[in-house]
């Protein structure tokens, strides 16, 4: 059989029915998107902000175009060339939503938003970092410097009045000790249009977090006795300050570190004897003071 160009027509055409019939009498289905508002047409010398940046639509089509369709890229287009300076409420139509075809916008929340137009003004603010997470245990921030310090930023008058200073997007600390470097942007702040440049470094360096530390009722071992020997320490609230790295200033560590104790090795009798406490020389922990730094040992 011989298939013609009037045979590929018809052929093209029950296709195109058919299809057309599977997306009339198809199975719907419905989707909640949060779209990002975009404001047009605003006029020259002026910006325009919403609080509003996020618009819950509802919208439905054939379930095969719903799961198909990227939806990424939908987003609400608003006109805002005849609102005059100052705020009004702008009404969203379902035709502002730039929906993929096929697809119909069902429900729009909220329906209107507030959009302030109002005039630009340039300024020059500081740049102020902001942090998250801590640095390695035992370390602290010893100096944080920006560049550029200052930023020059675009954004509407009325919004922008009352801002001495633009924070930074949070830098993360966890864990650190070694200095670092960050490029990073700033926060979102309303009526700002613009920033330049749109990112600053921030350069951070740790340093140990020394700290004191007192230690009450301080454990002191006697030691150096002659076999047949015993000893205790009768002076039962000694107490001892140090100073170190905060995260080596727990009790275990300073006993290992500094191990407190009185020297017997000249003791060949029973009886009562004061000694004063000895400690090892230590790089990282620091006695600052011990009271009182004689104590009263018997030995049995």
């Amino acid at each position: 059989m011989i298939i013609t160009n009037t045979h590929l027509r018809i052929i093209s055409v029950i296709l195109a029915v058919c299809l057309w019939l599977y997306i009339v009498t198809g199975e719907f289905q419905e989707i909640s998107l949060y779209v990002p508002v975009k404001l047009t047409n605003i006029p020259e010398g002026s910006v325009a902000v919403t609080d509003e940046n996020l618009i819950n639509v509802m919208a439905k089509g054939p379930k095969f175009l719903v799961n198909n369709k990227q939806f990424n890229k939908v987003q609400i287009s608003l006109d805002v060339s005849k609102i005059e300076s100052g705020t009004k409420s702008v009404y969203i139509n379902p035709e502002d939503v730039q929906m993929p075809a096929g697809i119909e916008v069902t429900n729009i929340n909220p329906k209107s938003i507030d959009v302030t137009v109002d005039s630009l003004v340039k300024k020059p603010l500081k740049v102020s970092p902001t942090f998250v997470g801590e640095p390695q245990p035992g370390y602290k921030i010893g100096s944080v410097m920006v560049k550029p310090e200052i930023v020059e930023v675009n954004a509407a008058t009325s919004k922008i009045k009352g801002i001495k200073s633009l924070e930074t997007m949070p830098v993360n600390l966890s864990g650190k000790k070694d200095p670092i470097t960050y490029s990073i942007g700033l926060k979102f702040y309303e009526g700002v249009q613009k920033t330049t440049p749109e990112a600053v470094e921030v350069f951070v360096v740790f340093k140990e977090d020394i700290q004191d530390k007192t230690i009450h009722q301080l454990d002191v071992n006697p030691i150096g006795l002659p076999v047949g020997l015993k000893a205790r320490v009768l002076t039962d609230d000694v107490t001892l300050r140090v100073n170190g790295r905060v995260d080596l200033l727990n009790e275990q560590t300073i006993a290992n570190v500094l191990n407190p104790r009185v020297d017997l090795s000249d003791v060949n009798a029973p009886g009562v004897y004061k000694r004063s406490i000895v400690f090892n020389d230590s790089k990282i922990i620091n006695v600052l003071n011990v009271k009182p730094s004689r104590v009263r040992v018997e030995v049995y």
